[in-house]
């Protein structure tokens, strides 16, 4: 109590003093009244851990997610928005639930393994334990190991990894078919360092579900198990993976909370986050934290209108989508199903980076002004309320960055300010993101407490602007990830991810597809430049030509097509002329 009360002496109630540019009050009493809600109980951190170990991981598809958005639906209606809904986007062919993901080491010694496997893989039959062997390296190895490899785990080193269902003549493909003849468990790869990550291809067919099970260590965990191998000791393990797929079609959902707006009712305000994740762990920072905040700043908004009598000029829309993982894709069906809606939003703003504390926002030269008066009383009354350990800063650049992959790159695509909010802190993203440590214990209060202020606070004054947010500058036309890139010269293949530069799969009706490239091709050259990286594929492909020849390599002979993007053409394949 006498901290609520040393706050509201700190910062008087709101003037009839404005701000000569958008308008707004220099004193606010809402947003007074949002810190003085926060102090009377944050509740970030509960709706975080009811979230990620209440439900656990959501992966889009997966039961956890449909259990998520009714959770999420009831969450915002007890908080007193008026006006929840969910919005279905689309159906995923193949429903994927994810229960026990267990592993250990029996002999030599007992020990617990670290692990991931892939969303929308097959697990086990129950505990399926066996002995670890190494792959055969070449083919002398592969014909003398015939016959001894049934009911093993096979552990994978070096780059001899197996091709399954390939009609290519290398050891490779049949490296791959003697698995299959041998009835292996399911082969084992080890990290590049101990983090292990999570992913997923959805599109997967339920009359032709995949079979093969591939799990990942760490790299250390790997190479222990490797040194026991090597030495010619016997290593027994075990594996424990429940997992279920789901026939389709299965609904998917955004979720909608606003609050709506008085004069301007029609004009929109956008704060979010991304209520899907990966299920290798919980979800905890991707996700996870921003819809936390995104909740909790409801709820302290929600509170500080009903106790200062007052509502926003614009309807403040907090949204939850879904999809985010696989491509955006609830923003961007979202986006289809409501063109309408485009010219009415002034801003949205995704709160996507992890635990660490929202400290800015990036203004371009016409959003500056505008920001410097809207967010004026967060940088002051947040900061002194934090005793300036945590700041809010604005930093001005000649665009909005796109391409971050977050849901505001779908809306900043279609014209629309779309924000990634800075972010500082402690906490490391890249330890956490889709690996084993995205869990609870990984988040920090003090920083999900501070942001959920912040966005309550931005909300609210984007709100009652004078004017929408202009769009003149949010992108630079000359640069190359803007909303051009939409239009980017996709090759159509999924690459391989221990040699990237090998076609695994092919997109259906993709160029590569037109041209007649095949899983096992490797790409040589594109436009005349040799590529030995996917960094090269990446720049070579970003060059402003929209005809280009792809060089490939098919058992030792080169192969070339010419992709034409603007067309979306390509020719069939022929023998290189060097």
């Amino acid at each position: 109590m006498l901290a609520t009360l040393t706050l509201l002496l700190l910062f008087p109630q709101e003037t009839t003093q404005t701000w000569p540019i958008t308008g707004l009050p220099r004193e606010d009493g809402v947003c007074e009244a949002i810190l003085a809600e926060a102090e009377k109980g944050n509740q970030v951190m509960d709706h975080l851990r009811e979230l990620v170990d209440g439900i656990g991981p959501r992966l889009t598809s997966s039961s956890n997610l449909t259990e998520a958005v009714a959770w999420a639906e009831d969450r915002f209606s007890d908080f007193g928005i008026p006006n929840v809904r969910r919005e279905q986007w689309g159906e995923f062919p193949v429903g994927f639930d994810r229960r026990i993901m267990r592993g250990r080491v029996l002999e030599p010694l007992k020990m617990p393994l670290t692990l991931a496997t892939q969303a929308w893989s097959p697990g086990t039959e129950g505990p399926e334990r066996g002995p670890l062997l190494l792959a055969p390296s070449n083919d002398e190895e592969l014909e003398v190991a015939r016959g001894s490899f049934g009911g093993a785990w096979v552990l994978l080193t070096g780059t001899k990894t197996p091709r399954f269902d390939s009609d290519a003549d290398n050891f490779r493909a049949r490296l791959g078919e003697f698995f299959d003849d041998e009835g292996i468990y399911g082969t084992i790869r080890i990290a590049r360092n101990e983090l292990v990550r999570t992913g997923g291809r959805y599109r997967v067919d339920w009359n032709d579900l995949p079979t093969r099970t591939q799990v990942t260590i760490p790299k250390e965990q790997g190479r222990r198990l490797s040194r026991f191998l090597e030495a010619g000791e016997t290593v027994e393990i075990e594996f424990d993976l429940d997992y279920e797929f789901i026939e389709g079609p299965i609904p998917q959902w955004d979720v909608l909370a606003e609050i709506p707006g008085t004069d301007k009712s029609n004009e929109i305000i956008i704060m979010g986050g991304h209520l899907d994740s990966w299920d290798g762990a919980t979800g905890t920072n991707d996700n996870g934290t921003g819809v936390a905040t995104t909740m909790e700043a409801a709820r302290l908004l929600a509170a500080a209108l009903r106790e200062t009598g007052k509502q926003p000029r614009r309807t403040i829309r907090f949204m939850l989508w879904t999809g985010e993982e696989q491509g955006l894709l609830g923003s961007l069906a979202y986006i289809k199903q409501h063109p309408e809606e485009m010219d009415r939003i002034s801003a949205v703003l995704v709160h996507d980076g992890g635990t660490n504390y929202l400290s800015g926002l990036n203004a371009t030269p016409l959003l500056l002004p505008l920001f410097e008066e809207a967010l004026e009383p967060i940088d002051r009354m947040v900061s002194a309320y934090e005793n300036d350990e945590i700041q809010f800063r604005l930093k001005e650049v000649d665009s909005l960055p796109l391409g971050i992959g977050s849901d505001h790159d779908s809306y900043l695509r279609d014209g629309v300010p779309g924000f990634f909010w800075n972010q500082s802190g402690e906490s490391s993203y890249t330890y956490v993101h889709h690996t084993q440590h995205d869990v609870y214990d990984n988040a920090i209060a003090r920083y999900e407490e501070h942001s959920a202020k912040v966005i309550a606070m931005t909300a609210w004054r984007l709100a009652n602007m004078e004017q929408m947010l202009p769009r003149e500058d949010i992108l630079n036309p000359n640069r190359e990830n803007n909303s051009n890139s939409r239009n980017r010269k996709m090759l159509g293949v999924y690459l391989d991810e221990d040699e990237p530069l090998l076609i695994d799969r092919i997109v259906k009706g993709g160029l590569s597809e037109k041209a007649g490239l095949k899983p096992g091709d490797r790409f040589l050259e594109i436009a005349g430049q040799k590529l030995s990286a996917q960094g090269d594929l990446r720049r070579a492909l970003r060059k402003d030509e929209d005809i280009k020849v792809i060089v490939v390599l098919r058992n030792g002979i080169k192969l070339s097509s010419t992709f034409n993007w603007k067309e979306k053409t390509a020719t069939p394949l022929s023998k290189a002329t060097d």
